[in-house]
């Protein structure tokens, strides 16, 4: 089976029950977005453009993502792409995925307050900042006028959080501390024609010639489990929020799914690995 994020567009809830459906019937399914088979480019730690992606067991100290999309109206449908590009990146850390504590969104104000009190780390955003080519100049306090915070506390103690950017970029980011260094990207999309919506459809192809999933089903399941977390927290104002439904224990994949080779692919590549 294959599921689109949009099929569920502003229902997390719907996304989470139908994901815990497959899982206790044992049905193959892709579901997601691009952003899980998209190219990141590392231009922080190597100093070069290359793929970012963990090794299986890697240890992480701390993790970040950031993007856009509360602006459409709702934290719930873009959301859930930036929850996902975290969770893609954090499910490969040593010991596997063990699932989320507690969450807790936070908006406006908050959301650098938040920082300043060592919630989340700076540094790791300003990492990611760096590197996004179309954020505005001055002070991201001033220039982003309605950001959005999502706090993240994993069962095994790894704290991250994703932060969403509205007016001040529409570009997608990840940075990590792993071995007291910092790794940071940016998402590599393509205009139109969105050629990257191609990869989705590559490993969609491959689910129903080979009957298996190129990434785990879990994620889409803690994922939209922890959105619809937050925003239950969002509504109660803003308040930590426990999860213990979330005990979601997966591994990530061994062999990668199918997404671009080039460097910096462009407009229509299909270029594969």
């Amino acid at each position: 089976m294959y599921r689109d994020y949009r099929d569920a567009i502003n229902s997390a809830i719907k996304r989470w029950g139908t994901a815990h459906r497959d899982i206790m019937l044992g049905i193959a399914r892709v579901e997601g977005e691009a952003l899980a088979v998209r190219q990141y480019l590392l231009s922080r730690f190597a100093g070069e453009r290359v793929m970012l992606e963990h090794a299986l067991e890697t240890r992480l100290d701390e993790a970040l993502s950031t993007g856009y999309g509360a602006f459409f109206g709702s934290l719930d449908s873009y959301g859930f792409h930036v929850l996902e590009l975290l969770q893609c990146m954090v499910e490969r850390r040593k010991g596997g995925e063990t699932g989320i504590a507690a969450v807790q969104c936070l908006e406006g104000e908050a959301v650098w307050q938040a920082r300043d009190e060592g919630r989340w780390p700076g540094e790791l955003g300003q990492a990611v900042f760096e590197l996004l080519e179309d954020s505005k100049e001055g002070s991201i306090e001033v220039q982003c006028h309605n950001p959005a915070a999502f706090l993240l506390e994993y069962a095994d103690g790894l704290w991250a959080v994703t932060l969403m950017l509205d007016d001040y970029t529409k570009q997608w980011g990840y940075a990590c501390r792993t071995d007291r260094q910092t790794q940071a990207t940016r998402v590599q999309l393509s205009g139109p024609p969105y050629a990257h919506f191609s990869y989705l459809g590559l490993n969609i192809q491959e689910l129903f010639l080979t009957r298996q999933a190129q990434y785990p089903v879990e994620r889409t399941l803690l994922v939209s489990g922890a959105l619809e977390a937050l925003l239950d927290s969002r509504y109660r104002g803003h308040v930590r929020v426990p999860t213990p439904h979330l005990d979601v224990c997966y591994r990530s994949y061994e062999r990668p799914p199918i997404r671009p080779a080039l460097p910096s692919p462009q407009e229509t590549s299909l270029r594969i690995t």
